[in-house]
């Protein structure tokens, strides 16, 4: 397998579409798209398999609702009120056609919904509960629809409503009957989605999948799935849960070496190794208490000293008679003795003074502001 990285420009703030459109000319055929931040068990098989039966334009994955509601704790940093991101999918109950996507913030009381919509779609259901994977799995002419209309920036808020919309749209039956394979016009201002380019074989748009949406250009599904973990680790707050859930997630974990690394150095007596994770060359003095908590590699814990509920990122050094719980201690890290940190957030590179106490804190240097 020959492997290309094609880097994005650090300086742009582009959205993923911008991404795409940039490296539009490296892709050759169809594309899936998967977030950095997507953890999941699940078998990506049965989303390829939902793609390659139903000959579908697109494919998204959702989760269902998490299992681990009971999952209580505190965020570490200023106390602020988490807010959910919801999104409004619709979909066809039998067929699982992908027939709405929006985001719930968009709507306050009522959300309208089209009469054609309606009409088309007998077993029509509306759900708020679903997460979306950030998974997706596309043709590869809707790259060549999204390098032409440079309008858009962002995938999910912009390019994959429009798509999943367009889908119901009149134009689809009247180009289907018209001449479809009547190429794109590169000097066109507004590109219509139902020209398809010239070396797209339309042919293979009407033989195949459900014979309910025989004739359809544009076919969206959604891929429903329940899973042992379904998460996205892009905010604060998620990047908790999963680190709070994964030892009790059962991840089959034959050897206690999947969570101890080997290569990591353990004294202490005090060290709960069912309830926590340890990476390699990490080293863990006598007279340490360690509870609940996931520690990278090359990490230096001292003697006396208490640490509950935390994470600890690679190259973490924590001195003499510190007493940590509920903490995020970023990349390289140095927490000076006998400090005394709850709920509190670390950044990288950050030196935590001798004898220092905080409380629902964000600590670190005014040249390494983090974002949150």
């Amino acid at each position: 397998m020959n492997l290309s990285f094609v880097p994005i420009p650090s300086d742009e703030d582009w959205g993923t579409s911008d991404s795409l459109r940039h490296i539009s000319d490296f892709i050759i055929t169809d594309v899936i798209v998967l977030s950095c931040d997507l953890i999941t068990d699940v078998d990506l098989h049965e989303v390829l398999n939902t793609y390659r039966k139903n000959n579908a334009s697109l494919v998204s994955l959702y989760f269902s609702t998490s299992k681990d509601e009971q999952c209580v704790f505190t965020v570490p940093g200023p106390k602020s009120k988490n807010k959910l991101e919801k999104d409004i999918i619709g979909y066809d109950s039998k067929t699982s056609r992908l027939l709405l996507m929006a985001s719930a913030s968009d709507y306050e009381e009522t959300m309208p919904l089209s009469s054609s919509l309606l009409n088309k779609c007998l077993n029509l259901s509306l759900c708020s509960n679903l997460l979306d994977s950030h998974m997706y799995i596309m043709k590869r002419w809707i790259i060549d629809y999204l390098s032409k209309n440079k309008s858009m920036a962002t995938l999910k808020g912009e390019l994959l409503p429009f798509v999943v919309k367009e889908q119901l749209s009149k134009h689809v039956q009247g180009q289907a009957k018209g001449k479809p394979n009547e190429s794109l016009d590169e000097n066109d201002e507004k590109v219509d989605i139902f020209n398809i380019p010239k070396e797209f074989n339309i042919s293979s748009l009407y033989d195949v999948g459900n014979k309910s949406c025989a004739g359809d250009l544009l076919k969206c599904y959604a891929c429903i799935m329940d899973s042992n973990i379904g998460v996205r680790a892009n905010t604060l707050f998620d990047y908790c849960r999963i680190n709070k859930i994964i030892t009790k997630l059962n991840l089959n974990l034959e050897d206690e070496k999947d969570k101890i690394s080997p290569e990591a150095e353990i004294l202490s007596n005090q060290f709960e190794k069912n309830t926590c994770f340890v990476g390699p060359h990490t080293k863990i003095m006598e007279k340490t208490s360690i509870k609940s908590s996931n520690i990278g590699s090359r990490c230096i814990i001292n003697p006396k000293t208490r640490i509950t509920d935390c994470i600890l990122m690679n190259g973490v050094i924590i001195e003499e008679r510190c007493v940590l719980q509920n903490c995020i201690v970023c990349h390289d890290a140095i927490i000076s003795a006998g400090c005394e940190l709850k709920d509190c957030l670390i950044s990288g590179n950050f030196k935590v003074p001798t004898g220092g106490k905080h409380y629902n804190e964000v600590l670190t240097a005014i040249d390494r502001l983090m974002e949150i």
